[in-house]
């Protein structure tokens, strides 16, 4: 061996920089697996483990080195813990997001009579409904073409100045649940006007059967609020982009706020 290879002031730095890349691999890998699509399970497994691997090497040298590395390995993996819950959170963030959308469908879906009509997800292996499925593969496409997935990465690298490496996990709770019921009302708020039209028409029917006792009512509301539905449903998938895309835009900073950003 070289005198140069058997310095151990060399293998020192060696191994800092290694437990480094590793520690960083492990928030991107944490992001990586709640992002929508990057994370799911048609996603081949070389293909994340290869970008997680290429975005730890990219992002290594611009995040601010800690004071100490870990000595041990219970600490490196206390530390490997907290470095890929921060990066479960910020994937998260965009992932609720996409939740808001499918709940919005859920709710259209009951009101439609599609709520008996369930299937399994390919992307997420769960069961989902029609018009929920179909919104989140039109939202999950838009994350992409907005470019919301270069914007997390950079969201990333800006986290380590919000949680340095080795300072846990600095989770604002009550900004957390502030979030959480922001995205359910803006997936009621999405759902809304299928949910008002359709009470109208079982208004105006229940009227309708007050008067015209004789008129079969259950075998003319399913076909009607059907068709309405699934024209209503047209109308906000040309407007979902523009709903959406304001929430992509606040997605890091929402992120890096429930690390007290």
């Amino acid at each position: 061996m070289t005198p140069t290879l058997s310095s151990s002031a060399i293998w020192a730095f060696t191994g800092a920089k290694a437990v480094l890349w590793m520690l960083v691999l492990t928030r991107i890998t944490g992001l990586l697996a709640a992002f929508p699509m990057l994370g799911s399970e048609q996603m081949p497994l070389q293909i994340r483990a290869a970008l997680g691997a290429l975005l730890a090497t990219v992002i290594l040298p611009v995040i601010p080195v800690p004071a100490a590395v870990p000595a041990g390995l219970p600490e490196l993996l206390g530390l490997m813990a907290s470095e890929l819950a921060v990066g479960l959170l910020l994937g998260t963030v965009v992932a609720w997001i996409l939740e808001a959308v499918a709940f919005a469908g859920t709710l259209m879906d009951t009101q439609m009579g599609f709520s008996f009509v369930q299937f399994i997800d390919p992307s997420s292996s769960q069961s989902t409904s029609v018009s929920g499925s179909l919104m989140m593969q039109t939202a999950t496409l838009l994350v992409f073409v907005t470019g919301l997935h270069h914007q997390m990465i950079v969201a990333l690298v800006d986290s380590y100045r919000v949680a340095p490496l080795g300072q846990g996990v600095p989770l604002q709770v009550m900004d957390l649940v502030s979030l959480l019921g922001q995205l359910l009302a803006k997936g009621f708020q999405l759902a809304f006007p299928v949910l008002a039209v359709l009470f109208l028409l079982d208004l105006v029917l229940g009227i309708c059967g007050k008067f015209m006792p004789q008129l079969q009512l259950l075998q003319l509301s399913f076909p009607l609020k059907i068709a309405l539905g699934m024209v209503i449903l047209g109308l906000l998938l040309r407007e979902l982009g523009p709903w959406l895309v304001p929430l992509f835009e606040t997605a890091p900073r929402l992120a890096l706020k429930l690390l007290g950003g």
